[in-house]
């Protein structure tokens, strides 16, 4: 792919994005993507209107979102280095638009629903010839969290940042919904080897260490370029901290996160 720029139309910005990957042969990371009609979803008044966006090559000496560079004290998490998370921004995160319904209410949630997950995963790891590979589900209470051991294998079902862990969970959440035509599926979470968890505190643990900059005479700190799962971390490990506040910076899929003191309310 060149400076092309190509016309990508699915169900939900999510689906947009993972079709841009697999015509263009990029990663998000290397896209420039622009938000040509946010669509609506089928219960809406006017009815389901699709997601439309403009996608091509982004320059890599450029920021996705055109801030600039994030300075070397707030680096990018890895899987090398176990770092990544989630958090709630003062901005409204982007919806998932789309004839899908919202996800089943984790109440509802039975024994039955975990346990068609849970085969699904298996024979979704069975096919990836990842043999030995070890599956389990469980409730939680935001839906069912699915576990995959596959041994010496985890890396490579993990893949460069979790890409290919994503891409797995993309697809199983749309076997799941070919499975449910006619209700709401469950909210689904996958992780391999614990690879989920230690992306979680790694970014908590950024996110701690920023405040400390802050806290320590820094006016503010900024993040790299984070997607909004991990934005989201990020947000409410802030929160947590009496006196700090985060604003979400950039019009791009992956956005900056400020971290600053927040306005005296005297």
């Amino acid at each position: 792919m060149n400076d092309e720029v190509i016309d990508i139309e699915a169900n939900s910005f999510e689906e947009a994005i993972a079709a841009a990957c697999i015509r263009t042969g990029l990663t998000p990371r290397e896209l420039a993507i622009d938000l040509v009609d946010a669509g609506s979803s089928a219960n809406s008044s006017i009815g389901f209107r699709p997601v439309k966006v403009k996608v091509r090559r982004r320059n890599p000496e450029g920021a996705p979102d055109g801030a600039g560079r994030a300075p070397a004290r707030a680096p990018r998490p890895s899987y090398d280095s176990h770092r990544s998370h989630q958090g709630v921004s003062h901005r409204a995160e982007p919806r998932d638009f789309g004839p899908p319904p919202p996800p089943l209410d984790p109440a509802l949630i039975t024994e039955e629903h975990v346990a068609q997950v849970k085969q699904l995963a298996q024979g979704l790891v069975d096919a990836m010839e990842f043999r030995g590979a070890v599956v389990e589900a469980s409730k939680t209470q935001h839906g069912i969290r699915v576990g995959v051991n596959a041994g010496e294998f985890d890396s490579l079902l993990i893949g460069s940042d979790g890409e290919t862990l994503s891409s797995f969970q993309h697809i199983l959440t749309r076997m799941l919904r070919a499975k449910m035509p006619d209700s709401a599926p469950p909210r689904l979470e996958v992780d391999v080897a614990g690879f989920r968890d230690r992306q979680i505190e790694g970014l908590r643990q950024l996110a701690r260490d920023l405040m400390g900059e802050v806290q320590g005479g820094t006016p503010e700190v900024t993040t790299d370029p984070l997607p909004a799962s991990e934005r989201r971390i990020v947000h409410l490990e802030v929160a947590e901290r009496p006196g700090m506040e985060t604003v979400t910076i950039g019009d791009g899929f992956y956005k900056r996160v400020i971290i600053r003191r927040a306005p005296s309310k005297e």
